[in-house]
């Protein structure tokens, strides 16, 4: 799961709603409509969905809709969920890779 580190202003807190310009973060990669984040707000983390994603010549826009607060609980969790879902991923490609060279015939 993406993190994007922001400073939220009372607005956003309240509406529950933040854009983003993709340059402003460090993101490795473009963000998903329907994706889950995490937005980091100072020592606060939260969870928030990619609602609409804008593009431009320069730039591509993301409206966040932020979720409730996240514990530190709840974010050990998540990102052990996240570490889960790589290992079977890779692990499923590994097995793949194995299979497609096994059944080659190259020895």
């Amino acid at each position: 799961m993406e993190t994007i580190e922001l400073t939220l202003s009372e607005f956003s807190r309240r509406s529950r709603s933040v854009l983003v310009e993709h340059s402003t973060t460090t993101l490795g990669r473009g963000l998903d409509h329907g994706e889950t984040v995490l937005v980091r707000d100072g020592e606060t983390y939260r969870s928030a969905s990619v609602a609409d994603v804008t593009f431009e010549l320069t730039d591509t826009h993301y409206r966040l809709e932020l979720g409730p607060v996240i514990s530190e609980t709840e974010l050990y969790d998540a990102e052990l969920r996240a570490l889960l879902r790589t290992a079977r991923t890779l692990q499923r490609q590994s097995a793949y890779v194995a299979r497609q060279l096994g059944g080659s015939g190259a020895r």
